[in-house]
């Protein structure tokens, strides 16, 4: 590809949950600079929905190994703003060239009719609840925050008995019932619609965790990716993350 083709063409990847308001963005900042986005998801370390069948062994992949073997992405995605902070020590992600788009808040997700009426955190940590949890990216701890502020980390660890590989692998196995509830965001309502119900949490007892994009080492095209990054968090982009459930905080 040419330099002068290169120019109108910046390269992101993105985690698969973070997509759908990337997209619309994408579309409106093409409509207004001409710079065409093509977009990534990540297809490797989440391929496989169970931890320990995807790996081997939890943790052998992730989100900054398959950007980094890729090597041919000028921005980067992420659900949770420490997987930017592993990549900037990492040397994938470049020093003070990030943004934050907006945040997700933590919730409960049961399978549609919720057949172990789980209300709260503490319903999850009774006696016989199956709970599922993620053990990649953006809801990686996720269940030890919420539960760690409740007192209920030990009856809440007993009862885990499903480890996904990431945010769509925890959606998937909710909808065909692998467990009774698991810790996921609030937006996730979009997703598997009919098969999946969405419980929010009290205030005080929600997690935020920021989606932010970040500048990659071997970026090409670092101008108008730089654009496209301010573009992300300007009003009518972060406005596509609001329709999805993100939360939107003043800068």
């Amino acid at each position: 590809m040419s330099q002068e083709s290169n120019n109108g063409l910046v390269r992101i990847f993105s985690a698969r949950a973070c997509a759908e308001p990337l997209e619309k963005a994408a579309k409106l900042f093409e409509e207004k600079t001409g710079i065409h986005v093509a977009i990534d998801v990540c297809s490797r370390h989440c391929a496989e929905p169970v931890a320990e069948e995807a790996t081997g062994e939890t943790g052998g992949d992730d989100f900054l190994l398959e950007i980094s073997d890729a090597g041919i992405h000028d921005l980067a995605i992420g659900g949770a703003e420490y997987l930017l902070d592993d990549g900037e020590v990492r040397g994938i992600v470049q020093k003070g060239e990030r943004r934050t788009i907006a945040s997700r808040a933590s919730a409960i997700i049961v399978p549609a009719g919720n057949p172990k009426n789980i209300r709260t955190v503490a319903d999850m940590a009774q006696p016989g609840v199956r709970v599922g949890v993620s053990v990649l990216d953006c809801l990686k701890g996720l269940w030890e925050d919420i539960s760690g502020r409740l007192g209920l980390v030990s009856k809440i660890r007993n009862n885990i008995t499903y480890y996904a590989n990431g945010c769509i692998a925890i959606v998937e196995a909710a909808a065909t019932g692998e467990f009774d509830a698991a810790f996921g965001w609030t937006s996730f309502h979009h997703l598997e619609p009919g098969r999946i119900e969405i419980i929010e949490l009290p205030k005080e007892q929600q997690v935020l965790r920021g989606t932010g994009v970040g500048m990659l080492s071997f970026a090409k095209n670092i101008e108008s990716a730089r654009k496209f990054m301010d573009f992300l968090t300007t009003p009518e982009s972060r406005a596509f993350y609001q329709e999805y459930g993100w939360v939107v905080e003043d800068d």
